[in-house]
């Protein structure tokens, strides 16, 4: 019995039984729609995960005015950081482009007769450079905005939704603390950070401005920098940490009170904790294809019981033990297939239909379909081989006289 004969007689036994070989070929189908699903929704997702980084900066590094300890267990900002830190690092670090210090307080702003708890920045005018900002309307402040402490003002789409609603906030004056602030800028849409913070919930205004007026506090809590070229993030945040260390006077036995961020440091980690959501999510989707599996043991397990006589005149004209194990693994890999190829399409579809609704962008991979149709292969072998093997052993004298 050749290939091509024993791929017929398979096709002709699914054929044969056509709700059968459907409800048995379904938890296939399910099995690869979950994966080639989730490959590609995940993908998607670490596209627009990293393209949301890089809206936060090109080259960026991010100093925090408090311990890592801190920052993990969000005990709040810290002001850790000096003007005569940001000074060294200006004079003393000859990788660094532009360099923004940070002060951020939250506040409640008024317009009108109506106010919003939002958020305020203090930044210097390199900030949107570092930020690589673009404006719907108006423009940043200027260096001389910082230097005279202006109380002037840039908001985010949130903050201008609430206070104004359709109204143009440029020109309009918003109370922040009783004090007055001129808007001169709107942000067009940022969207939510990688820890899903709303950055268009915010309100830019001078550092000094910030510090002297709302704050009361000469220190920073951050320090935002981005370095000439990318390969010298890792040099020059090194050079950093050990310069602000010497200026805080820490010994080797103390800990760093204040935290280090590179723009790879924040990619790395969330492509880390994405690689471990999509290898649970493929886990889970890959149990289905194991309950397809047990489905197809049993219904060729009911198969082999019901072509007994069928497998006893193969064997009495001529049919080998290995003819007969080939022939039911190949109607076991063949009922995976068919539902390995129907489950792409259908795959495929539900992937794009599911981008479509969250508004990601997906990629089907070809590994993700490879990796299906390698999958489905393996069950079928797997599963198919028990049922196969009884087959295989049946005695021939009993087959042939079994009803």
């Amino acid at each position: 019995m050749n290939l091509r004969l024993l791929i017929s007689n398979a096709f002709r036994s699914l054929r044969n039984h056509k709700i059968r070989s459907f409800l048995t070929t379904l938890g296939i189908i399910i099995g690869v729609v979950s994966i080639i699903a989730v490959m590609s929704i995940g993908e998607g997702a670490k596209y627009k995960v990293s393209k949301e980084i890089e809206k936060l900066g090109t080259n960026f590094i991010l100093v925090l005015g408090s311990s890592p300890k801190s920052v993990t267990q969000r005990s709040g900002v810290g002001y850790t950081l000096k003007p005569k830190d940001l000074n060294s690092i200006k004079e003393e670090c000859p990788d660094i482009e532009h360099i923004s210090p940070g002060a951020m307080s939250p506040v409640k702003a008024v317009y009108e007769n109506t106010n919003w708890q939002t958020m305020v920045g203090g930044v210097n005018d390199e900030y949107a450079l570092i930020r690589q900002f673009t404006f719907e309307k108006g423009d940043f402040f200027t260096n001389q905005d910082v230097r005279a402490g202006n109380k002037v003002a840039i908001i985010g789409q949130t903050v201008k939704r609430e206070l104004f609603g359709n109204r143009d906030p440029i020109g309009e004056i918003i109370r922040i603390k009783k004090l007055p602030f001129k808007i001169i800028g709107l942000l067009p849409e940022l969207g939510k950070t990688p820890d899903g913070r709303d950055q268009d919930d915010i309100i830019f205004a001078p550092v000094t401005t910030v510090q002297r007026k709302i704050l009361g506090k000469f220190n920073y809590s951050a320090f935002m920098l981005s370095t000439k070229t990318k390969d010298r993030l890792a040099p020059a945040a090194e050079f950093i940490r050990a310069l602000l260390r010497q200026n805080h006077h820490l010994l080797e036995t103390d800990d760093d009170d204040f935290t280090i961020f590179t723009q790879d440091d924040i990619s790395k980690a969330t492509e880390a904790a994405s690689s471990v959501l999509n290898l649970l999510l493929f886990i889970i989707a890959s149990i289905s294809l194991i309950v397809g599996g047990i489905g197809i043991m049993n219904i060729m397990l009911v198969s082999v019981s019901e072509r007994t006589r069928e497998i006893g005149i193969r064997m009495a004209i001529g049919a080998t033990t290995f003819k007969i194990l080939t022939q039911f693994i190949l109607e076991a890999i063949t009922i995976c297939l068919v539902g390995g190829f129907s489950g792409i399409i259908f795959g495929v579809t539900i992937a794009k239909l599911i981008g479509f609704i969250l508004g990601w962008p997906i990629f089907i991979s070809i590994g993700s379909i490879l990796i299906s149709l390698s999958s489905s292969v393996l069950i079928g072998l797997f599963f198919g081989f028990y049922p196969a093997y009884k087959a295989s052993q049946l005695n021939v004298v009993e087959a042939l006289v079994e009803r």
